[in-house]
């Protein structure tokens, strides 16, 4: 393990050992209480234990030692819609996007939560915003396969937008959105990383987000 106590959190987080992880990161910001990066990493490491709000905690500590990194205000959003928290969820990207419009991620992901909660419109105009600010390859890969998912949803029923219903919904019946979430964060190492989900142990996949 290298010299580096969050290099070496990173490295815990890395080979799926994720409550040394944790005892890293915090050790950590016991020492240097303002370290973003530490935060940021302790986020996700809490994301992938599925710990909605501790996530969300550390997300909003990055935010604010270093708002400059548009990734923290996205994982942010996720953190808070994955804990029910969807107005807040909603306020954390549309102030992101007021802030950066042409960011890729922050209009997808709002894009997919919007979709989630049954605003149709809204989800696909976010979608269509994502295609004209220059996303990777995979990125439009992602809003080919999840337009042409609600093009197939479309044709059997009409939604409605139901915060109230999504707010108030238990953690179990979040599981399948929260596994599709956890997918798209961590996509890099879906054969070497595994978590429990609903009871059952599934492949995950994980990136570097240092």
């Amino acid at each position: 393990m290298p010299g580096d106590p969050v290099e070496r959190a990173f490295q815990y987080f890395e080979a799926g050992q994720y409550e040394e992880a944790v005892e890293q990161f915090s050790a950590s910001l016991q020492a240097q209480p303002g370290d973003a990066r530490a935060h940021r990493g302790r986020g996700l490491v809490y994301l992938q234990l599925q710990r909605w709000s501790l996530a969300a905690a550390d997300f909003d500590s990055a935010c604010h030692e270093d708002p400059t990194n548009l990734e923290n205000w996205v994982e942010l959003g996720i953190s808070l819609s994955l804990d029910g928290k969807i107005y807040q969820a909603l306020k954390v990207f549309e102030t992101l996007l007021a802030r950066e419009p042409r960011y890729v991620r922050g209009h997808l992901e709002l894009g997919f939560l919007y979709l989630k909660l049954g605003a149709i419109p809204k989800g696909r105009q976010q979608l269509e915003l994502a295609l004209v600010c220059q996303p990777t390859p995979a990125q439009r890969q992602a809003i080919a396969s999840v337009l042409r998912e609600q093009a197939r949803l479309d044709r059997k029923r009409l939604y409605r937008p139901d915060f109230e219903a999504l707010h108030r919904q238990g953690s179990s019946e979040r599981v399948p959105w929260a596994r599709r979430v956890i997918a798209r964060l961590f996509p890099a190492r879906a054969d070497r990383n595994r978590t429990a989900v609903d009871g059952t142990t599934r492949d995950i996949a994980s990136r570097d987000e240092r």
